[in-house]
């Protein structure tokens, strides 16, 4: 079957199996949980609010939201559906292989990890950036007439890049960083006959960009005026061009447009203005600093923490083939390097340009998939064996990259973050400097002492479950893969047929825009009181409690104890839950809290003596 399959299909199919088993299969990151916990609550209630936890903002209705933007969680919307489906199916409370164990704060215990809905949201990650990898092939056949040198550069960049590392997790960086890859592959458009239809899903792809980061606009804007040089050249010899040109103007605008207006829509549904972006911190603003721009530009080219040539060693190649690149596709180079220039030059100006928690620079993700195909002249030399000692070059950057993403995905990268602030040298980005604060050193360090060991791989190897089932299936998939793709690698140029279909990069843009227009489309306004929110949401978690659902119960109950802390039926209908999956110490703690609000309270008092009984066999147990 996969012989009729062409080459970016199994590309993506490959890569995204590739990454997703080697991923954690939970996280516990706060941006992650904001985006999960944002696409949760549209399908549980239709609102976008979220339980309180760092960095999420108030907002409308006194409640919390997330200061993410709204891409991600809306194109995430049908895995996440799944996993809630799954959980409900399977029971989540208690985590699994691999979802992994179920850790959080006491009010929401399944936050950070245990549930098979934030399994299901790392699929979308995985998935992006498998569909980078593919784009990449797609981007270097229209630059290269060999096919061959396209396959190892697209490969190089999902294997030694930072496209690795971030397809584990679920933040934003993937899903900007392809929809601008692809937005240059539909604005480079050959055939004037197909303007219209590439200026459309070129414009959809910039708007997806957009929605999912909105520092995507500079590249967006180079870009866009990239196509519009890129259409000149096409119709600047026809008697309609002018007529062309502003059709395609129009075309090309409507996705931008469209991000614009669901980001403001989306700031009036979660702070009541259509201006409030929800980043009101002072670390979190943009300024026109000259010593902090040329600091951050420093740290994203030659720091040991940072540097884009660490942490995706390819680029090295773009370096020093750059002006052959130039020399032979002049208007696409341009325009790639004043992306990624653009790019570099918005994130210079935020303040925590070194983006804290991180492994390496994944603010640069962006840059760094634009830049790639500019290696493309040393993976022709490397493919055509033309040089030796190009192709050893080439051959020890990629394998030094490999091994720098295999550092970064071992282990949990929030291990960087407690590391660096108990070395007091998180302020400032003063780390991004300290080659000791690295965090290959970290990681590294971690993973030689076995230490907070990330796959759930080897969860499901050490204890198997239904997850080795699933490990087996995703091992196969990769095998099948990569045996294709080396058959690609050894067939003849003329027989890696199908390399510029277009099928593929519309699909991938249609399945991204109609899960936001969905999302959009579903999303209402939390518009009651407090007290009224609070009640209609604890009603709701009763329901679902009641209907077995347990997970969406806790999720329920963790927002009523964001709007009222000390509301004490939600913590114990939470303690109930917990009691109920096992969990013994938890829901001790929960009825605790309870009883401290309300000695009087009998439910909590009597499933509180029930589990001393059971735990320490006291006397007189009494289960509500």
């Amino acid at each position: 079957m996969l012989r009729r399959w062409p080459p970016q299909a199994v590309l993506l199919v490959t890569f995204a199996s590739f990454y997703f088993a080697i991923g954690p299969g939970n996280y516990f990151a706060v941006d992650e949980a904001m985006e999960q916990e944002t696409a949760q609550a549209l399908i549980l209630r239709r609102t976008i609010d979220i339980p309180v936890m760092p960095d999420a903002r108030f907002g409308r209705g006194q409640t919390f939201y997330t200061v993410k933007g709204p891409g991600l969680p809306l194109v995430s919307l049908p895995f996440v559906y799944l996993g809630l489906k799954l959980d409900d199916a399977i029971g989540s409370m208690n985590g699994g292989q691999l979802a992994g164990p179920p850790i959080g704060v006491a009010e929401h215990p399944l936050r950070w990890g245990g549930r098979l809905a934030i399994s299901a949201s790392l699929i979308v990650n995985a998935l992006v950036a498998g569909a980078i990898v593919a784009v990449l092939f797609m981007v270097g056949t229209q630059l290269s007439p060999k096919p061959r040198a396209a396959l190892l550069m697209a490969i190089a960049a999902g294997l030694a890049t930072l496209v690795m590392s971030e397809a584990t997790h679920f933040y934003q960086h993937a899903l900007d960083a392809l929809m601008i890859i692809l937005a240059f592959w539909f604005f480079s458009v050959k055939n004037p006959g197909e303007l219209s239809s590439s200026s459309i899903f070129g414009g959809l792809s910039l708007g997806v960009a957009i929605l999912a980061r909105p520092d995507a606009v500079p590249a967006a804007v180079v870009l866009w005026l990239y196509g519009a040089a890129v259409a000149w050249k096409l119709v600047r010899t026809l008697d309609d061009r002018w007529s062309r040109m502003i059709r395609r103007a129009g075309l090309a605008t409507v996705g931008p447009l469209g991000a614009v207006a669901g980001s403001m829509y989306f700031n009036y549904l979660r702070f009541g203005s259509v201006i409030q972006f929800g980043y009101t911190e002072d670390r979190a603003r943009f300024v026109l600093d000259a010593g902090q721009i040329a600091k951050a530009i420093g740290g994203y080219l030659v720091s040991p923490a940072l540097s884009i040539f660490v942490f995706a060693p390819p680029l090295i190649l773009a370096l020093a083939l750059g002006r052959r690149a130039y020399r032979r596709w002049p208007l696409e180079t341009v325009a790639l390097l004043s992306a990624a220039t653009a790019h570099l030059l918005m994130i210079s100006s935020n303040k925590t340009w070194g983006g804290d928690l991180s492994y390496g620079p994944r603010y640069m993700l962006e840059a760094i998939v634009l830049l790639m195909p500019l290696t493309l002249p040393a993976f022709e030399m490397a493919a055509d064996l033309a040089s030796r000692r190009a192709a050893i070059a080439v051959a020890a950057v990629v394998f030094l990259g490999f091994v720098v993403q295999l550092i970064g995905v071992a282990v949990y990268v929030t291990v960087n973050e407690w590391d660096r602030t108990a070395a007091g040298i998180v302020a400032n980005n003063a780390w991004v400097f300290v080659p000791s604060a690295s965090p290959i050193v970290y990681d590294l360090e971690e993973l030689v002492a076995r230490r907070n060991l990330s796959p759930w791989a080897i969860r499901a190897l050490s204890i198997p479950d239904e997850a080795l089932f699933l490990l087996i299936i995703l091992v196969v998939i990769v095998w099948l893969g990569s045996r294709r793709i080396l058959q690609y690698l050894r067939a003849p140029e003329a027989e890696v047929d199908n390399r510029s279909s277009r099928a593929l990069p519309i699909a991938i843009v249609s399945a991204t825009v109609l899960p936001i227009l969905l999302g959009f489309a579903m999303a209402r306004p939390v518009i009651e009181a407090p007290s009224i929110h609070a009640y209609k949401l604890l009603n709701a978690g009763l329901a679902e409690q009641r209907a077995g659902h347990a997970v969406a119960a806790e999720e329920y109950y963790a927002v009523v104890l964001s709007l009222y802390p000390s509301n004490e039926f939600a913590r114990y209908d939470l303690g109930v839950l917990d009691q109920e999956a096992g969990r013994t110490n938890e829901a001790m703690s929960l009825y605790a809290g309870v009883l401290r609000e309300d000695p009087n309270f009998t439910p909590a008092k009597q499933n509180m003596e029930y589990l001393l009984h059971a735990r320490f066999e006291f006397t007189n147990p009494h289960r509500r």
